[in-house]
């Protein structure tokens, strides 16, 4: 099959090397043009320093070389540039299947699924899981989920990524994947801040369980299936994320936790760590759906409003208990 990735970063590259490990053809659009000659001259992603792009992988920064001629597209640019990559490339779609790889939500409160659909004639899919793209790009054992309308095209799309070393689950509920992958990097934010803060593995354990269940009060309340939180696109994602040495959002939490302004910590990333976005977008569901969500207000304090860790983790406690709280000192 052929293949056209639109986002040269980490994963989208860790995509490309999986893909064309398959015997696939592979064409990714990377949108700053010096990297792109870069990755098509010198076989390499600045992101992965530890792969080589195997020679069934064409890479150009001109999109239209990158869409035409191609079976299956799949989004791997940070979530927010999403609608406006779809928005850019549609007048070259055709109805091949587009598979959203980017974690995160459209404008307002858009599930990207909802967002990609309203612009394209083909089925839209999602494939998100415990992959971080520095094991991927090494063919190191992985397994993710495929989200989407069931039927032979899924079953062909499984069949074209899966290996003996990446391992392709399927599964009907693309609102509750969707919703594992985007808001998962919320509880990565707030261990790092544990970990920033020396609060110990207790802690973390707290957060991790408290917080899926939060996640999946919100998943619940828009129509999502309860057994996705306990799987690969929700525990297990949830567990790499948050303890992984790989995880982008886990960094910036730590960062917070040992005293650093968040300002300062995004500024200096030259990858996108979507959870911070993610917790803004948690707030608007609350109000939205009406839901309790302490744990995410919690770290929405704790980044934006400078309130202590410590201090947040006891008044969650408190409020568990309905006793009066003791902070935590670090």
């Amino acid at each position: 099959m052929k293949f056209a990735i639109l986002g040269g970063g980490s994963w989208g590259s860790a995509l490309a090397i999986t893909l064309a490990k398959n015997n696939h053809q592979v064409k990714v659009w990377e949108f700053f043009q010096e990297q792109a000659q870069e990755m098509q001259q010198k076989r390499v992603c600045k992101l992965l320093p530890n792969a080589l792009l195997p020679d069934n992988i064409f890479i150009s920064h001109k999109i239209e070389e990158i869409v035409s001629d191609t079976d299956v597209i799949l989004l791997v640019v940070p979530s927010d540039k999403v609608e406006v990559t779809v928005e850019k490339a549609k007048h070259l779609f055709l109805n091949q299947p587009v598979i959203i790889c980017s974690k995160g939500f459209g404008e307002g409160l858009q599930l990207l699924s909802e967002a990609v659909q309203k612009q394209v004639a083909g089925n839209v899919y999602c494939l998100y899981g415990p992959t971080h793209a520095e094991e991927v790009c090494q063919g190191m054992f992985s397994g993710i989920v495929l989200a989407g309308k069931a039927g032979k095209e899924r079953q062909q799309l499984q069949e074209s990524f899966h290996s003996p070393v990446f391992n392709v689950e399927v599964s009907d509920d693309i609102i509750g994947v969707q919703l594992c992958a985007a808001l998962k990097n919320i509880l990565a934010v707030f261990v790092g801040i544990l970990d920033g803060k020396k609060l110990g593995d207790n802690a973390k354990a707290y957060v991790i369980t408290k917080g899926l269940e939060e996640i999946k009060t919100i998943g619940l309340k828009m129509g999502a299936k309860s057994e996705t939180f306990h799987g690969l696109a929700g525990i297990g994602d949830v567990i790499v994320t948050a303890t992984s040495k790989h995880s982008r959002n886990r960094h910036v939490g730590e960062e917070v936790g040992k005293g650093r302004k968040l300002d300062e910590v995004l500024a200096e990333m030259k990858m996108v760590a979507e959870g911070v976005t993610a917790v803004k977008r948690a707030i608007g569901f609350k109000e939205k759906l009406g839901l309790h969500l302490p744990l995410v207000e919690g770290l929405h304090t704790i980044l934006f409003e400078g309130k202590d860790a410590g201090e947040v983790l006891a008044n969650l406690s408190a409020k568990s208990a309905k006793v009066q709280p003791m902070v935590i000192r670090s």
